[in-house]
């Protein structure tokens, strides 16, 4: 007997769903988000026929889908976050901030500590293509190493960023600037 498209996409619905949802998950961390791209991965798969695929290549297809429908939220969430710009209103807002010990600190000075984690020839690469928006070609001339110098610096300073941030929960205040350095990470 043969089974209807419906049929047999509910079914896989039905099987691949809370895989998915405990994969989004891991990257955004809001169940009700989680479910809403899931679903939303599904539509997408239904609209444009992806159903019809074997059963390997589909698994594959909706979980690359669903992670780049993740990453995608966490750059649109993370741009609307601190900007470097931004920085320039923290003076009015220093003497509000408190760290999860409760003491009074400025948020240049969680700024200095999350960097501090980088070796300086990397936070300095680091804040040439950050803060000055220079190509890794112009770091390159600018500091007279090569340009594949610059991506290993690049390389080495992102996930050094995010395990410093992921270990210190309290810098809440600093997440969406370092959120938004690291995933608005582009190879110049």
């Amino acid at each position: 007997m043969m089974t209807s498209r419906k049929d047999k996409f509910e079914s896989r619905f039905r099987e691949h769903y809370s895989r998915l949802c405990h994969l989004a998950y891991g990257y955004v961390a809001d169940r009700d988000e989680c479910e809403d791209m899931v679903q939303e991965v599904f539509i997408s798969v239904w609209n444009s026929g992806k159903d019809s695929l074997p059963e390997d290549e589909f698994a594959a297809y909706v979980t690359t889908a669903l992670r780049n429908r993740c990453i995608s939220f966490l750059r649109k969430k993370c741009n609307a976050a601190v900007s470097f710009e931004d920085l320039s209103v923290l003076p009015a807002v220093e003497d509000d901030v408190a760290d999860h010990e409760g003491e009074q600190r400025s948020l240049t000075d969680f700024l200095q500590e999350v960097l501090s984690v980088l070796p300086p020839k990397c936070r300095e690469v680091f804040l040439l293509a950050k803060q000055q928006d220079m190509k890794y070609r112009e770091i390159a001339q600018a500091l007279d190493i090569s340009e594949k110098t610059v991506e290993n610096q690049m390389t080495k300073a992102i996930p050094l960023l995010r395990q410093y941030v992921k270990e210190n929960p309290y810098l809440w205040l600093c997440i969406g600037w370092i959120c938004s350095m690291i995933a608005n990470i582009t190879w110049k």
